[in-house]
């Protein structure tokens, strides 16, 4: 029988953590006997770690031994068929899987999230955008604008999923036994795709995996100055450990 280990993260969001343990638990009925599912809770309400600095205690003691793993928030309700459908997958040289997470609310597809590898140029515009918070305004409303009609995609490699559900297999975990994100808050999602990378693993987008994302309820109590802060930091440092 193979084992999938869900680490999620919460900050004050108990009402949506059993929302999300509800989803968990239907999905794992249709799998009984095939897939035994774990889940494992990072609370962040006590004392704030990140997103990824509150996963990564869990995920550097637990992870091993598992043939699944995914990273998420508890704003999100996973399909009914959502296990079954991961069962389905081939996993050879495939490191990370990125689902369809889809968000009613704006209407779009989360993922791709990041289809090729970011450059040096990115970087620096990146820090443009977070280095003021009237900049970062400006810029977040153009994206939903352009994205606003943003298509449905097949399968395909790409180079970063979105990190609300990070889910990866037992080849990423192998490769990958600590994490250790440099930063506090943001940016995850290219961290993880440059583990993924140096292994010589594949990122896939998966559609077949659906999950609805209902919320941003982690992020949502933190003021926009803070939260540029934090990924102008992390971006800084992941840059310096792969980029520069």
């Amino acid at each position: 029988m193979k084992k999938i280990l869900l680490i999620c993260v919460t900050y004050h969001s108990d009402k949506e953590l059993h929302a999300f343990m509800e989803s968990v638990h239907r999905a794992a009925e249709r799998v009984k006997g095939q897939l035994q599912v774990a889940i494992e809770v990072a609370d962040n309400g006590q004392e704030n770690r990140g997103y990824l600095g509150g996963a990564q205690t869990i995920y550097n003691t637990k992870a091993q031994g598992y043939d699944f793993v995914s990273i998420s928030n508890v704003d999100l309700e996973v399909k009914e068929d959502f296990f079954e459908q991961l069962l389905r997958i081939d996993t050879d040289g495939i490191g990370w899987m990125a689902p369809d997470i889809y968000t009613e609310k704006i209407h779009r597809h989360e993922n791709p999230f990041m289809c090729t590898r970011p450059t040096k140029r990115n970087f620096l515009i990146w820090r443009i955008i977070y280095s003021a918070t009237w900049i970062y305004r400006i810029y977040h409303r153009l994206y939903l604008w352009k994205n606003r009609k943003q298509p449905t995609y097949p399968a395909r490699d790409i180079y970063a999923g979105h990190g609300s559900f990070m889910l990866f297999t037992k080849n990423f975990v192998t490769s990958n036994p600590e994490l250790r994100f440099p930063g506090f808050m943001y940016g995850e999602e290219i961290y993880m795709a440059e583990l993924n990378r140096a292994a010589h693993l594949q990122t896939v987008y998966a559609p077949t995996l659906r999950i609805a994302n209902t919320g941003n309820i982690n992020t949502g109590l933190i003021n926009q100055t803070r939260k540029s802060a934090w990924s102008r930091e992390s971006l800084h440092a992941i840059y310096q450990q792969f980029f520069a």
